[in-house]
C-alpha cells in the first residue's frame, strides 16, 4: 500500500487558514492488539527539515526548488510569514495533478537583504518552530520590523529563552511579559558576535543563534548539552557556511562564522521519524508487519527507535541510497514486525532529546508492556503546544491504565501479561497533535470505541493521519 500524506493544492491552499476543527472523530472499529496490521507506507515529510529550506531558500538571491516539503499547518505559517515579507513561493504547476510526495514548492527570492517590512502583523499559528527560529533571524536583519504574533496556545509557549540571549548581543524585542511572550514587536539590529552557553539541549534556541549569526560579523558560537536535533548546522555546512561542530563531555559546540548567504539550490525533504514513530509503535503492539519508506536517518531524531527496541519490539533499519536524490541527510526504510512481547524501560534523562516529540506514542508502548516504566526528564514536555506530560498521564487513565508523574518523570505500569484490557475512551487533545495521534493509536488498540475531540490539529505535521490510519488493518 503507498499514501501520500499530504494534499496537494494552489498557492492558496497555502495562504488560508487551516479549516476549523471537526468536533470529534469517532474510532468505531477498534482492532484489538490481536488483529493483523500489515501495510506499506510513504512517510510524509519532515516538518523540521521543510521550515529549515524555507527559511534558506528566502535567504538567497535567486531561485530555489523545494521537492516534497511538508504542507502541513506550521510550515503553511512559515510560508505565509515569508510572502509577507515579499518572498515569493508557488507550488510548480506539475504538483497540482501530482501525488504529495511530488510536490514542489519554488521560491523565488531577492535575497535576505531585500526583505520588506511586512505591513500588517506576523501570523505564527501554533508553530513553535516558526516563531523561535524567525525571531533570531529578524532580530539580526537591520532595518526590518515586525510584529508577531500566534494562536493562543503557542502564546502561551516561553520565548524568553531565545529574546535574552539575543538582547546580550544587541536586539531589540518587546513583547508581552517583558518579551517573554508572544506577542512581540522586532526591530532589526546589528548584532554582536557572542559565545552563548545554553542549559538545555534545545535545538530551536540553538538554531536560532545561529541563525542570527549568519549575518553577524565574526563568529557566533553556541554551547548546550549534546544531543539537540542538528538540522540546521548540517544544513549549513551543507550550504557552505564556516560552521565548526564539537562535541566533548556531554556537551557541544556549534560555532559559525559570518556574514554569510546561502545561494539558490534544490533542497529535497526525507520523511518525518516522529511520524512514523505512530506507526511502528502500533505495529509494535500488535500483529503483522508494516514497512515505513523514506524515514529522515539521524541520531538526534530516532531516540524513538532505540526506546522500541530496549523494550522488545523488532524494527529492522534498512539503508536508502538517496546519492542522486538530492538528500541533505541519509533516509532509511523501516520494517516493524509485531507479535513480540514488550518489557518495561528505564529512559536515560540525557537521551531525551532524541525523543522527546515521540513521548506520547512511546506511552501508549509502554501501556502495552510488561512491568512499570519510567521516561524520566521529560521537564520540556510541560512547554509543549500543552502540558504533555499532564495530558499524557490523563489519556492512559481515561484508557483504564495506570500512570503517574514524580516531578518530571512519567511512570506508567504496564498491561503486559495480565488480562486488563485497554477499553475505548473520550479524549480531548488540547489542540495538540501529537497527543491526538497518540491517543488515535491506542484507540485502535482498545476493545471498544473511542472519540477524539479536534482531530483536526493533527494538520501541523501530518495531514490526512486519519484517513492514513484507517486503511491500516
Amino acid at each position: 500500500m503507498s499514501i501520500s500524506p499530504i494534499l496537494p493544492g494552489s498557492i492558496a491552499d497555502l495562504k488560508a487558514q487551516p479549516a476549523a476543527h471537526s468536533a470529534a472523530v469517532v474510532l468505531p472499529l477498534p482492532l484489538g492488539r490481536a488483529t493483523p496490521i500489515t501495510g506499506e507506507l510513504i512517510c510524509p515529510p519532515d516538518k523540521s527539515v521543510t521550515h529549515r529550506s524555507i527559511i534558506f531558500a528566502a535567504m538567497a538571491s535567486g531561485q530555489s526548488r523545494i521537492v516534497s516539503p511538508l504542507l502541513g499547518a506550521d510550515c503553511r505559517s512559515t510560508i505565509a510569514v515569508f510572502r509577507a515579507l515579499g518572498v515569493q513561493l508557488e507550488l510548480a504547476a506539475a504538483a497540482a495533478g501530482a501525488t504529495n510526495t511530488q510536490a514542489e514548492l519554488i521560491v523565488e527570492s531577492k535575497g535576505w537583504d531585500q526583505w520588506q517590512s511586512p505591513l500588517v502583523p506576523l501570523d505564527f499559528g501554533n508553530s513553535g518552530t516558526t516563531a523561535r527560529l524567525l525571531t533570531g533571524v529578524f532580530a539580526a536583519t537591520p532595518g526590518l520590523f515586525a510584529t508577531c504574533f500566534g494562536d493562543s496556545s503557542l502564546s502561551k509557549r516561553p520565548m524568553g529563552r531565545i529574546v535574552t540571549p539575543l538582547r546580550h548581543i544587541g536586539a531589540q524585542i518587546q513583547g508581552r511579559s517583558s518579551g517573554t511572550l508572544l506577542p512581540m514587536a522586532i526591530a532589526g539590529q546589528t548584532l554582536r558576535p557572542a559565545d552563548h552557553v545554553i542549559d538545555k539541549a534545545t535545538a530551536q534556541v540553538k538554531s536560532a543563534l545561529l541563525l542570527a549569526g549568519l549575518n553577524i560579523s565574526g563568529r557566533t558560537n553556541v554551547r548546550l548539552p549534546s544531543g539537540s536535533r542538528d538540522h540546521t548546522e548540517r544544513m549549513l555546512q551543507s550550504l557552505g557556511a564556516d560552521v565548526k561542530v564539537m562535541h566533548r563531555d556531554g556537551l557541544e559546540d556549534i560555532s559559525v562564522h559570518g556574514p554569510f548567504r546561502p545561494t539558490g539550490r534544490t533542497y529535497r525533504v526525507p520523511g518525518d521519524p516522529s511520524s512514523a514513530a505512530f506507526f511502528a509503535v502500533l505495529a509494535a503492539i500488535t500483529q503483522g508487519e508494516v514497512k515505513i519508506h523514506g524515514v529522515l536517518d539521524n541520531k538526534t531524531r530516532t531516540g524513538f527507535i532505540k526506546v522500541l527496541t530496549d523494550m522488545g519490539a523488532k524494527i529492522e533499519q534498512q539503508p536508502v541510497d538517496s546519492s542522486r536524490e538530492l538528500f541533505l541527510e541519509p533516509i532509511m526504510n523501516l520494517v516493524i514486525t509485531g507479535g513480540h512481547t514488550l518489557s518495561a524501560v528505564d529512559t536515560d534523562p540525557l537521551q531525551v532529546a532524541t525523543f522527546i516529540d515521540e513521548v506520547p506514542v512511546l506511552a501508549v508502548a509502554a501501556l502495552f508492556a510488561t512491568g512499570t516504566s519510567r521516561f524520566a526528564g521529560l521537564g520540556e514536555l510541560r512547554v509543549k503546544e500543552s502540558d504533555r506530560l499532564a495530558k499524557i498521564r490523563e489519556l492512559l487513565t481515561l484508557a483504564g491504565g495506570e500512570a503517574w508523574i514524580e516531578g518530571d518523570d512519567l511512570v506508567i505500569k504496564g498491561h503486559g501479561g495480565t488480562d486488563r484490557p485497554v477499553h475505548g475512551f473520550h479524549f480531548d487533545p488540547d489542540q495538540d497533535h501529537r497527543l491526538a495521534m497518540a491517543a488515535a493509536i491506542l484507540a485502535k488498540a482498545a476493545t471498544s470505541p473511542s472519540h477524539i475531540k479536534d482531530p483536526d490539529c493533527v494538520d501541523v505535521s501530518f495531514p490526512r493521519f486519519f484517513t492514513v490510519l484507517g486503511t491500516i488493518g
